[in-house]
């Protein structure tokens, strides 16, 4: 008889269930937010200790909590290669454990993630599937659903390796019958949480689908004459993969920089590594969207009434941090009283710090980069501008030449041994958010965002 897959603790969890369905977009919003709250607004609870379980890979970065969790996650095997070689926290007493146990995910499990958790005072379980043509996303506190899930869970570890059963039962058995008592406390304070990271994430309730993006011509970038879907899905789980310890060495380096007994030396290193962190985790979030997209062309993003003009004057610090090491300095530019235009900040942000990144590699030290916001009609005008110097290389024009093509996403300047989106995914990925890119000679870009 076969076994079931992890498939079925979704339908497990949709029982009783009386969610609505939405669009992906939304649903993966949801289920990022989740992820905070449960780090971040439950954190003591997650620190008593407990289990957690999840796939496709892992949900958990905070390293208090995994320090005092005991985790398993079913991961992609094309994937174990770089996303179980994650660094060892301080403290741990054994060099060889890890920050959680890795196992198999097969086939028939699906893609769809889920996350399992349970403590003395926090249990819950979210899963993330789709239904027909919209998605659901799933959060059950009750007592009822996380036994089943937590049956079928027990079972699949005792199946693949009795070991691991036996020590998710043990750690179950150890945290005692107040396991999976029905919280309705916690689970308001979920609620109102989520609320609260949702609205930051959106500034309005204004929402619109983006225009859908245009396909590209066999050959270059888009899904019929690009890489293969196995490549983009590897490229979002590395992605994933790579973000996760790097999340991980942020929170460690935020957490070490509230000591009082640390110098100023010592304070400024912790700042740089979290500067850094900051980067490249937007800069691997990028890849992660990006490839999503090249494997789904025609979806459509939601996007919200966006302040550009003030998104950029919060930007500008980190720009200049950004290009100290160049020797260029930011210059803006802005209008006054500019309206709003109609994009995703969330992706927005680390998307304009990659073009403002790439724009400056082309310019000579001492270059003044001009960062100019005008309006333009019925858009928003951002303009990118050199003060004339051309590049060291003495190359004429934007292109990518010294750039080798890495699949429909990336290139790698070997130069400087740099991963960028190639510009082909650049415009396609502005083109999601609402904009349009325009490169205009060698020393100016233009970016165009329609007025809400």
């Amino acid at each position: 008889m076969a076994q079931p897959g992890l498939g079925e603790l979704h339908q497990r969890l949709r029982r009783d269930w009386s969610g609505a369905t939405t669009t992906e977009e939304s649903a993966r919003r949801q289920w990022w937010a989740a992820l905070q709250v449960i780090q971040e607004d439950f954190s003591t609870q997650l620190r008593e200790g407990g289990v957690w379980l999840a796939a496709p890979l892992p949900a958990l970065y905070e390293p208090n909590a995994l320090q005092a969790l005991q985790g398993w996650v079913w991961v992609p095997e094309r994937v174990s290669p770089w996303t179980l070689n994650l660094p060892l926290l301080p403290g741990q007493v054994k060099a060889e454990a890890g920050l959680w146990s890795p196992l198999a995910l097969q086939p028939e499990d699906g893609h769809n993630p889920f996350l399992v958790l349970v403590t003395r005072r926090l249990q819950l379980a979210i899963s993330l599937h789709q239904v027909g043509h919209q998605w659901e996303f799933l959060v059950r506190f009750d007592g009822t659903a996380l036994s089943r899930a937590l049956e079928l869970l027990v079972q699949r570890l005792l199946r693949e390796d009795p070991r691991h059963g036996a020590g998710l039962c043990g750690v179950l058995e150890h945290l005692g019958p107040v396991t999976l008592t029905d919280n309705l406390g916690s689970e308001r304070r979920f609620w109102s949480a989520l609320a609260c990271r949702l609205a930051a994430m959106a500034p309005s309730l204004t929402v619109m689908a983006s225009p859908a993006v245009p396909e590209e011509a066999p050959g270059q970038d888009g899904p019929d004459g690009g890489a293969a879907g196995t490549e983009l899905e590897f490229l979002e789980a590395l992605s994933h993969g790579i973000r996760t310890p790097l999340a991980t060495i942020r929170v460690l380096s935020r957490t070490l920089r509230r000591r009082a007994d640390l110098g100023e030396d010592v304070q400024r290193q912790l700042a740089q590594i979290d500067a850094e962190c900051t980067a490249q985790i937007d800069r691997f979030g990028l890849i992660f969207h990006t490839a999503e997209l090249q494997r789904q062309p025609k979806a459509q993003r939601l996007l919200c009434r966006t302040n550009l003009a003030r998104l950029v004057e919060q930007q500008h610090r980190q720009w200049q941090q950004q290009l100290e090491h160049y020797a260029i300095r930011v210059q803006l530019e802005l209008n006054q009283s500019l309206p709003d235009v109609m994009s995703d900040p969330l992706l927005l942000t680390p998307m304009l710090a990659g073009v403002v990144e790439r724009f400056a590699q082309e310019l000579r030290s001492g270059t003044t980069l001009r960062v100019i916001l005008t309006r333009a009609g019925g858009n928003l005008r951002l303009q990118l501008r050199g003060d004339g110097q051309q590049g060291g290389d003495g190359q004429q024009g934007r292109n990518e030449s010294g750039e080798t093509r890495l699949g429909a996403v990336l290139t790698w300047k070997p130069e400087t041994g740099r991963l960028h989106l190639s510009r082909s995914a650049i415009r396609q990925l502005f083109s999601s958010l609402g904009g349009r890119m325009a490169e205009r000679g060698p020393q100016q870009l233009t970016l165009f965002f329609p007025l809400a």
